[in-house]
């Protein structure tokens, strides 16, 4: 079976190398009379540069990375014109039909560009591109572009043309021109044309709802967009006058009002905090830099008063690279996501701050707010009990077990309590926010302490929770026994709740799925802050006529800062306890092995089964294998959390490796130097803080 596959994969190679022609450069050359149609002359044209790529060789890779092979055989092929004269004449005739008949307004204008509105639709654009079959050459400019440059090394070779080759290749263009062929250069009339054209699409863009209401000044007649067009003007005017002088002139104070428009577009990204971010806000404001680049890349074209090989083979290269990247769904999503992932983990980190103690009183206030929340889950353990004994289907089940823990959640958050499983997702982007020249001696000592003080507050949240939890439980079920003669939990259940903490059975995998859903419930936390930042909703909860005649104008207000301050935890913990809820279920029914195991409920679970279990479990092995596993769930629970958190935060700051090696050496030193630091507010750091101000 491997013997067939491999020989059908040779065969399918073989296949895809015959379609890369290999033709004989005379064969070619002599051809170039007989193409007629314009079809045809593309075509061609295509053959012709995937000989200069020369795509047969596989030993010729090497070679072609470094741009030296192409450009060789393209000197080779204006040598050979050179020597046959009826061949450059058809060649020449060629290229300049092809110059005159195939848009130039597309080719400045559309090509390399996004050119759909939002990023999901561009998204499918790029699909299409990529699932349905190529459109013919003259039809569609982009494709055209990418058959006659298909290969990743093309702008490398193309910004490699010298001087001499290239007034050669330009030279090409204007041989032995017939007379019926005067009007054959509509070039720079096509940048006039496409400057025209995306100034306009700038101007719209810029002056957009989304955009325009994050400006500072909010009269879009002050923005530089709204005067881009008149600039514009100005310049053509100048230019089509002949007055060089003038022109840059015009061109200067044009370019000038470019910049303005970049300005505004930062000012619009310092305003996502106050406004919030969106994936299509972010793809538009990709949208304008890109525009604004191809503006000042055909402004640079139309001021040479000669053509300047050096310009247009580097415009022509980044017109290529751009092409290219327009086939790219990982390019579309690595441009526009990134901001929004590094904004939505801005705002999880400010709510990560809260989660850090740095003194010796914050460190027993997490604690005793750790407490709260293990008291808390400790109800939340018997009610799960509960809706367990009613035998209800597994949706319902899951349902009502989601109930239970998102209204615990909120409860928790609502007291002031703190869980101490939600704390490393939240606090990895607030760490990740501080990681900027950590290579510096200085700042990598400042960063370690507060990965100390950070880890050593999880420690505490979490050694809270399970110190709580337990005694809770047995509270609750000491109580219940003196009034009913029994514990809530049977037997069989207390048996389940033992072994399903098992560290011999799958319980660190199920950990460690729990980790995920606590990193996705971070990631939704940052997400409903956004949104509501995004759509406004302290403003227009504050002002809405509904909640102002029901509560008064103090009472909406009151209402919309309470909102504002707790979005952002509402969001999380419902989210987690839907997950924690319905997420074994569902996994059931689609017949995955897979379960969560939280660390403060597993212990409040394996707390209510030890009365049922008597003090003789307590020396048995399974009683030591449970709490081993208790241990390692709370491990697993932070540990990829924080990880997922901490990666998704470094990723959006742009954290480089030689930053992450130089903090995780850092780290090892102040491990091996003061170990008791990262669990208890001990050593020389936390005296400073206790003795400096608070933060």
């Amino acid at each position: 079976m491997f013997k067939k596959l491999k020989e059908f994969r040779q065969r399918f190679i073989s296949f895809k190398q015959s379609g890369k022609v290999h033709s004989d450069l005379d064969v070619l050359l002599s051809s170039a009379s007989e193409q007629k149609l314009l079809e045809d002359k593309l075509a061609w044209l295509v053959k012709v540069l995937q000989w200069i790529r020369f795509e047969g060789a596989a030993d010729s890779h090497l070679v072609k990375e470094t741009g030296q092979l192409p450009l060789a055989r393209l000197k080779f092929f204006l040598l050979v014109l050179d020597r046959n004269p009826d061949w450059k004449k058809a060649v020449a005739k060629n290229l300049r039909a092809v110059v005159k008949q195939v848009s130039g307004l597309e080719l400045y204008a559309e090509t390399g560009l996004p050119r759909e509105l939002g990023i999901w639709s561009e998204f499918i654009d790029r699909m299409n591109l990529k699932i349905l079959p190529n459109p013919p050459l003259d039809q569609e400019l982009a494709y055209l572009f990418w058959a006659l440059f298909p290969d990743r090394d093309d702008p490398l070779w193309l910004a490699s043309i010298d001087d001499s080759t290239f007034a050669k290749l330009a030279g090409l263009f204007s041989f032995e021109v017939d007379a019926d062929e005067s009007d054959w250069n509509r070039l720079r009339h096509d940048m006039e044309d496409a400057l025209v054209y995306l100034v306009i699409q700038v101007r719209a863009i810029g002056l957009s709802p989304a955009i325009r209401s994050r400006f500072e000044n909010k009269n879009f007649r002050d923005s530089a967009f709204f005067s881009a067009v008149r600039g514009l003007e100005e310049f053509l005017n100048a230019y089509h006058a002949g007055n060089r002088e003038l022109a840059a002139e015009k061109a200067s104070r044009f370019r000038l009002i470019l910049w303005e428009c970049r300005r505004e577009i930062q000012q619009v990204h310092k305003h996502l905090d106050q406004f919030g971010v969106s994936v299509n806000l972010v793809f538009q404001m990709a949208r304008l830099n890109i525009f604004l680049q191809r503006i000042d890349g055909l402004i640079d074209m139309l001021l040479m008063e000669k053509v300047d090989g050096d310009r247009v083979t580097s415009f022509l290269s980044k017109l290529v690279a751009e092409n290219q990247d327009l086939r790219s769904v990982r390019t579309l999503f690595s441009q526009n996501i990134s901001l929004l992932s590094k904004k939505v983990a801005e705002r999880a980190a400010e709510t990560g701050e809260h989660y850090i103690t740095r003194t010796r009183e914050e460190y027993r206030h997490m604690l005793m707010a750790a407490g709260g929340g293990g008291a808390f889950t400790g109800l939340t353990t018997y009610i799960k009990v509960g809706v367990v004994s009613l035998g209800l289907a597994g949706f319902a089940e899951g349902f009502l077990a989601s109930l239970n823990y998102a209204i615990s959640f909120v409860a928790i958050q609502l007291a002031g309590f703190t869980l101490g499983t939600k704390q490393p997702a939240m606090t990895a982007p607030a760490l990740a926010t501080k990681m900027s020249d950590v290579e510096s001696t200085g700042k990598n000592e400042e960063l370690v302490t507060e990965i100390v003080h950070l880890i050593r507050s999880q420690v505490a949240a979490v050694t809270g929770n399970v110190l709580f939890v337990i005694p809770t439980v047995l509270l609750i079920d000491t109580f219940f026994f003196l009034l009913f003669g029994r514990h809530i939990m049977g037997q069989e259940k207390a048996v389940a709740a033992y072994q399903s903490v098992d560290i011999f059975g799958p319980v660190l995998v199920f950990a460690a799925f729990t980790g995920v859903l606590l990193w996705l419930s971070s990631l939704i936390a940052g997400w409903g802050d956004n949104w509501f930042a995004l759509h406004s909703m302290r403003k227009t909860l504050a002002r809405s006529p509904t909640l102002v005649a029901v509560f008064s104008k103090k009472g909406a207000d009151d209402i919309a800062s309470f909102l504002e301050k707790n979005i952002s935890g509402f969001f999380g913990n419902i989210s987690l306890g839907i997950m924690l809820g319905m997420t074994p279920e569902i996994l059931k029914f689609l017949g995955i092995p897979l379960d969560v195991r939280h660390v403060t409920l597993s212990s409040g679970s394996l707390g209510a089964a030890l009365p049922v279990l008597g003090p003789d479990f307590f020396s048995t092995p399974e009683f030591w294998r449970a709490a081993i596993g208790i241990f390692f769930i709370g491990v697993f629970n932070v540990a990829i959390s924080f990880w997922l958190a901490l990666m998704v935060a470094i990723k959006a700051r742009n954290v480089n490796p030689p930053q992450r090696r130089a903090l995780r050496n850092a780290i090892l030193k102040r491990f091996l130097a003061e170990p008791f630091s990262f669990f208890f507010p001990v050593g020389r750091h936390i005296a400073k803080d206790s003795e400096g101000a608070n933060h």
